[in-house]
């Protein structure tokens, strides 16, 4: 049984756009502290601090971010092995390619876990073991992926069938890259799909060998930038100008999609990945389930005559809600001197008042109200309405409500 420690491979350098406007580019939403004092990528690099599975980790990010990851650094206390300064966003193939041919400078025999540092994982122990039953699990030809089941005919992750699900690795019938609702409900309706969680198993010199067969094109841009010698400096800066002309290349169309020894093992670990307030409401919900509500992010609730709101988490200039209205009951006509909200629609239909104009807000849609823009939210179905708001700005107080008509005889704050 081969006991090899795993060389992670972090991937920082995504711009989270789907958590607009709490994730932007300046700052996407792997480095934004959304459980209390920790980031995304904080509890990244604290899950692959374990000696016994991992080797230091390989950090690939933006030259913009790195004062992020150098907090973050200080924050957790862990150094990682390199870190890699990309000079342009070119997506994860060139990403995950550059990091194994620098890492393989130094040792030819290296495996590699690469992990996406934008992705929630709640239970550690579970998602080690996973970790130990892959890297046991097979010689050193084949491409290992992580699967979850699918909560919902999601449209946002790419599927994975396999004709065998178990505690070990199995081989990997399909791929259906990020199908249709009509598709998506057919899939989850049969045994043996999961969602595809974006982290892989691999040993690097087969990589490359089957990169070579797959798309030598794009790989000889990435060969083209490798380091004469490994390097003494734990900062890796790839040439700007070669850089920027690597053609942009996702990893899971250049080679999983053309790989044929892709193996897939189901992660059991409250894995999300965070990527649209959908599935931030779905992680909220099944850890509301479990009794462990978003770590140390200053959850609350508050009863409200319209229904309640839960704060799921605040930062220095940012809070997130979770508003659920009952059926025929809507807030007050108000506006705030300090902040801004938007407005997403998780379950149910919204009629929105903004200035003098009235919305039909349903699943899926979303309004912005700028400061001291009148607006209202009413619920006029007959079943609950959920609502995903982001403030945003320099103040969050509940007596920042100027309340212009209510409907509950609740006097103005002001």
């Amino acid at each position: 049984m081969k006991t090899n420690k795993l060389r992670p491979i972090v991937l920082a350098g995504g711009t989270g756009k789907r958590l607009w406007p709490l994730s932007t580019k300046d700052k996407p939403k792997q480095f934004i502290p959304l459980f209390g004092e920790y980031s995304l990528f904080d509890l990244t690099l604290q899950r692959l601090n374990q000696e016994a599975i991992f080797k230091k980790p390989i950090i690939v990010t933006s030259r913009d971010y790195l004062g992020y990851v150098e907090d973050s650094m200080t924050r957790t206390g862990i150094v990682p092995e390199k870190i890699i300064l990309e000079p342009a966003s070119k997506n994860t193939f060139p990403a995950i390619s550059f990091a194994v041919i620098t890492a393989l400078l130094k040792n030819k025999k290296e495996r590699f876990l690469v992990a996406p540092s934008d992705h929630y994982i709640s239970k550690n122990k579970e998602f080690h073991n996973s970790c130990k039953v892959a890297r046991d699990s097979f010689e050193d030809e084949g491409l290992i992926l992580f699967g979850v089941k699918p909560e919902n005919p999601s449209s946002e992750y790419g599927y994975i069938t396999t004709p065998f699900l178990g505690d070990s690795v199995s081989k990997v019938r399909s791929f259906i890259e990020k199908p249709n609702p009509n598709k998506a409900k057919e899939l989850i309706s049969k045994p043996g799909v999961l969602w595809n969680a974006g982290m892989f198993i691999f040993e690097g010199s087969w990589f490359l060998k089957t990169c070579k067969i797959i798309n030598k094109d794009i790989l000889k841009e990435i060969i083209d930038l490798r380091p004469k010698q490994y390097p003494e400096s734990l900062y890796v800066l790839p040439d700007e100008a070669k850089f920027k002309k690597i053609t942009n290349s996702p990893f899971d169309k250049i080679f999983v999609e053309n790989n044929t020894a892709n193996y897939v093992i189901l992660l059991k670990a409250g894995w999300s990945d965070l990527g649209s307030w959908f599935s931030l409401s779905s992680l909220h919900k099944n850890l509301k389930n479990e009794m462990t509500p978003f770590p140390e992010s200053g959850y609350t609730r508050e009863e409200k005559p319209w229904g309640f709101f839960e704060n799921l988490m605040e930062t220095q200039n940012s809070k997130v809600k979770l508003l659920s209205v009952l059926p025929d009951q809507k807030l007050s006509l108000q506006r705030h001197k300090y902040r801004s909200e938007t407005w997403y629609v998780i379950q149910g239909e919204a009629k929105v008042t903004k200035s003098n104009e009235r919305f039909t807000l349903l699943s899926g849609d979303s309004i912005t109200i700028e400061k001291n823009e009148e607006h209202r939210l009413e619920n006029l179905s007959d079943k609950p309405l959920e609502i995903i708001e982001i403030q945003t700005g320099t103040y969050f107080g509940e007596d920042d409500i100027i309340r212009i008509k209510d409907s509950y005889g609740r006097a103005d704050l002001h």
